[in-house]
C-alpha cells in the first residue's frame, strides 16, 4: 500500500445516487454491529465493524471466524487511499503507531461499487491481517451474500426471478434452487425455496433489527438452522 493520503471512509452500507442500498453487518459476540467491509473466504469469514467516532484513523473491531472460533479485536481503520479503481484502507493494532507505509489494510473496488447504479453490492476484494492476505468472494449482481460457519450463500434477483446457490465452507459445491419468493417485511426480508418437499428459508434483517438465519424444513418439521455469522443484502432505492 502507497503513502496514505486523507479520505473520506466509505461504508458499505452507504446508500448510492441511484440504483442499489447496500446494508452490511456481522454478529460480533452475539451483537449484531453495521460492517464497513467484510470477507468470505473458505476458512474463514473476517469483518471489520463501522468505525467509531470522528477522523480519518478511528476505532474499529476486526472479526474473525475460524473453525467456529471467533476473534474480535480493536483495531484503527484509516486513513484511506484510492488508486487505478481500488480503494485501500489502512489497519492499525490498537496502541501503535499509524505507518505511512500500512502492512495490514482492507481493499474494494471502486469500479464495482453500489455508488454506481449498475451494481448491486461493493466488492471487497481482500483483507490483509497478521494471519495473511485474504481473498474476498464477490458475485455480481447478488442480491444477498452471507456466511454461516457451514456454508456460503449468494442470492440472485432479478425480474421477478429468485435462485439460491450455496458452497460448503470448504469450497465443495452446495445446493442450486430456482423459482424462489421474496418478501419484505417492516425490519427484514424473507427469500424461501421448495423443492422434493423441502423448504428453504433464508432470513436477513435491516433498517435496525440486524441478523439472520438459514433453515431447512420438511413437512413443517426443522430439519437445520444456521445463524449467519456476516451478510450484505441489496434493496431498491
Amino acid at each position: 500500500m502507497r503513502r496514505p493520503m486523507l479520505a473520506a471512509l466509505a461504508l458499505l452500507g452507504t446508500a448510492g445516487a441511484a440504483g442499489y442500498r447496500e446494508f452490511s453487518y456481522a454478529d460480533v459476540g452475539g451483537h449484531w454491529r453495521p460492517v464497513a467491509a467484510w470477507c468470505d473466504t473458505p476458512g474463514r469469514v473476517l469483518a471489520i465493524t463501522a468505525p467509531r467516532g470522528q477522523g480519518a484513523v478511528r476505532p474499529a473491531t476486526l472479526v474473525q471466524w475460524t473453525g467456529g472460533r471467533l476473534s474480535a479485536r480493536t483495531w484503527q481503520y484509516g486513513p484511506g487511499e484510492g488508486a487505478a479503481g481500488s480503494s485501500y484502507v489502512a489497519l492499525t493494532p490498537a496502541g501503535q503507531q499509524v505507518s505511512d507505509d500500512p502492512t495490514y489494510y482492507v481493499h474494494t473496488s471502486n469500479v464495482e461499487n453500489v455508488q454506481d447504479p449498475a451494481y448491486r453490492l461493493t466488492r471487497v476484494v481482500e483483507f490483509r491481517v497478521p494471519a495473511g492476505t485474504f481473498r474476498c468472494r464477490y458475485v455480481p449482481q447478488a442480491a444477498v451474500l452471507a456466511a454461516t460457519a457451514k456454508h456460503s450463500v449468494v442470492v440472485w434477483e432479478q425480474g421477478g426471478k429468485v435462485t439460491y446457490a450455496s458452497r460448503n465452507r470448504d469450497g465443495t459445491a452446495g445446493v442450486q434452487l430456482t423459482g424462489g419468493t421474496h418478501t419484505q417485511g417492516a425490519g427484514g426480508d424473507e427469500y424461501q425455496w421448495r423443492r422434493g418437499g423441502y423448504t428453504y428459508a433464508l432470513e436477513v434483517g435491516r433498517d435496525g433489527a440486524a441478523g439472520g438465519r438459514l433453515s431447512v424444513s420438511r413437512g413443517g418439521r426443522l430439519l437445520s438452522r444456521e445463524a449467519l455469522l456476516a451478510y450484505s443484502v441489496s434493496v431498491s432505492r
